[in-house]
């Protein structure tokens, strides 16, 4: 067997060790042989906002805190809707808003508004609805999930109304508790 001999074995060793450290010696060069490259750079130890008409300072990294907060809020966005997606809510958006009129002004709740959209055809998963009494008055808003966007509405003692609206960046039509 060819690796028996001890001088078979003694020359993979004799060639892998001096390559294994050519390829290494850049580790161990004085710094002043080392490329620019791998020069260290400074690390900041803090962030700084940009304030308008203000020095910057060259000792933190720089963020926009204004940018940062309209993106922190771009998850509950709505995207708009094009002509032909309204054009197919349109006939569950007067659904809705039939359903929403139809509630008596005396009776009017989340559960009425709720029923009223079930009789209409909408399944109560898809309903999101909120009651605010306000003085004498008492509102029920709604948020509707329907195939192609979103129904948002209210309804009063005077009256209902429903617009089409498209879903949030975060997907769906209502945000998270607590956002």
């Amino acid at each position: 067997m060819p690796w028996s001999d001890p001088r078979a074995r003694a020359m993979p060793a004799a060639l892998v060790i001096p390559l294994a450290l050519a390829g290494c010696a850049g580790l161990w060069a004085p710094s002043s042989a080392r490329p620019d490259s791998a020069a260290p750079t400074p690390t900041f130890t803090a962030a700084c906002p940009v304030v308008e008409d203000q020095p910057m300072p060259t000792d933190c990294a720089l963020y926009d805190g204004e940018f940062s907060m309209r993106q922190n809020d771009a998850y509950r966005q709505r995207r708009d809707l094009t002509d032909a997606e309204q054009d197919d809510l349109e006939p569950r958006r007067k659904a809705a808003q039939e359903a929403l009129a139809d509630v008596p002004a005396a009776d009017l709740s989340t559960v009425t508004v709720t029923r009223s959209l079930e009789d209409a055809g909408f399944d109560e998963r898809q309903i999101t609805a909120h009651e605010s009494n306000i003085d004498d008055l008492t509102v029920v808003n709604v948020i509707i999930s329907v195939p192609g966007g979103c129904l948002v509405g209210s309804a009063t003692e005077g009256g209902a109304e429903v617009d089409t609206a498209g879903q949030i960046a975060d997907g769906g039509c209502v945000t998270a508790p607590g956002h």
